[in-house]
């Protein structure tokens, strides 16, 4: 693993990996100001100054910024997080040089056109249209929302269009000034790259960056558990988000906790899937996920059933719950669980933008490199009474919580009990 990091003067921290058997480079540039560190009359405002990067700088153009993309057959593209936002571009790692000035220039140097601003809004209106028309997305929004109630970890990242349509370009201006700078911001690069010609064109583009501070992400969620239920029209399935809480994403539990889940619900071989869908028939889909932040994280079971199925659904999802809490998990369905996450994790990394997105992760929330072997081996060592632990922490009445969306005719859930 051929890592290096450094920090520029400014205090812009630099990482970057070699790759010499690709062809390709992938540079990205992360903002530690995701949808977390919103207020909330200002909720999406991330995701819109995303958006609006792309929409002109000072030199380029909306449609050149395309165009130069495209004129060397490469990837550009950015996302919205909840912890950061991220900006990459993926080229031919002769190309370099033009991707640190490509991206450098749309995330250093905007300039937020009046008429741009108005018609983005309008297409992060449609965007939230989707989720809206969308109810196995919709429905992980609600959980959330409920879940981390009055919390920016549980809003939903674009907003809404009450918010959205409040957030003026002065806005806009403000929380890009106070968030877009150098200590708020990670450059990671990977590829068939040189650790030198790295640091030199990050210096060469980063290093007038305004030093700036850190954002402020403010205190942990608190837990709202519980039930709610939710009706739209003309849903022919009733949509179940069940879940708790779970270690952080710096946890020295994270690895106890991606197994449980793994064996809950992450994969065909699941508990879930084989005794809820494969056994039964119940729903055509059902999986566990983890949402796991710096000093939060929760575990959520998805399921989407017949509204007549509904209640069996839940029961037999507690029961699972229940054989987690109570029971050591079998050493052979734990071996495969490892070797799942093992063997996801590591194919997981075989480009060079997911390296590149691998190491910034690993900036963001440790501030380190951990070596793949640290990981694997960290895997390796839970034990299945660690997770039986875990599991009887986690799973308490307290912090369960149920959110159902269903069509008018309803589906008997209100009167699901949520204690194992």
């Amino acid at each position: 693993m051929d890592v290096q990091k450094r920090q520029m003067k400014n205090g812009l921290t630099i990482a970057s990996e070699v790759m010499p058997h690709l062809r390709s480079a992938s540079l990205g540039v992360w903002v530690k100001c995701g949808s977390r560190v919103e207020q909330a009359v200002e909720t999406g405002i991330s995701h819109f100054i995303e958006h609006l990067l792309f929409k002109g700088t000072r030199t380029r153009s909306a449609a050149k910024i395309a165009q130069s993309i495209d004129s060397v057959g490469g990837q550009l593209n950015a996302f919205t997080e909840k912890e950061y936002v991220g900006f990459y571009a993926k080229v031919l790692d002769e190309q370099l040089p033009f991707a640190f000035d490509l991206v450098s220039d749309i995330v250093l140097n905007p300039v937020f056109p009046s008429a741009e601003i108005e018609r983005e809004r309008n297409v992060i209106f449609e965007e939230i249209n989707m989720v809206e028309d969308s109810p196995q997305e919709l429905i992980l929004d609600l959980y959330l929302e409920n879940f981390w109630k009055n919390h920016p970890l549980g809003r939903p990242i674009s907003g809404t269009k009450e918010s959205v349509s409040r957030i003026t370009r002065r806005d806009v201006k403000r929380f890009f000034r106070q968030n877009y700078n150098a200590q708020n911001m990670v450059v990671s690069v990977a590829g068939n790259i040189k650790h030198r010609e790295v640091f030199e064109l990050a210096e060469r583009y980063f290093s007038n960056l305004n030093p700036g501070v850190a954002a402020d992400l403010g205190q942990p969620p608190e837990i709202s558990s519980g039930r709610q239920i939710r009706h739209k029209a003309h849903l022919e399935q009733a949509h179940i988000c069940m879940g708790t809480v779970s270690p952080t994403a710096v946890s020295e539990e994270r690895y106890a906790a991606h197994l449980l889940c793994n064996i809950l619900g992450g994969g065909v071989s699941s508990r879930l899937f084989q005794n809820i869908r494969e056994k039964r028939g119940l729903v055509y889909t059902i999986y566990s996920m983890l949402n796991l932040y710096r000093d939060a994280g929760s575990m959520v079971v998805y399921a989407g059933s017949a509204p007549g199925n509904a209640l069996q659904v839940v029961e037999l999802t507690k029961k699972e719950l229940r054989k987690l809490r109570e029971t050591l998990v079998p050493s052979q369905e734990l071996k495969r669980a490892k070797e799942n996450i093992k063997g996801s994790f590591m194919l997981g990394l075989e480009s060079s933008s997911s390296r590149m997105t691998h190491l910034a992760h690993q900036l963001i929330y440790f501030g380190r490199f951990y070596r793949l072997e640290e990981i694997l081996d960290a895997v390796e060592r839970v034990t299945a009474r660690q997770i039986r632990d875990l599991a009887s922490r986690m799973l308490e009445a307290s912090s369960l919580s149920m959110t159902a969306l269903t069509g008018r005719n309803g589906s008997g859930l209100r009167t699901a009990a949520l204690e194992l």
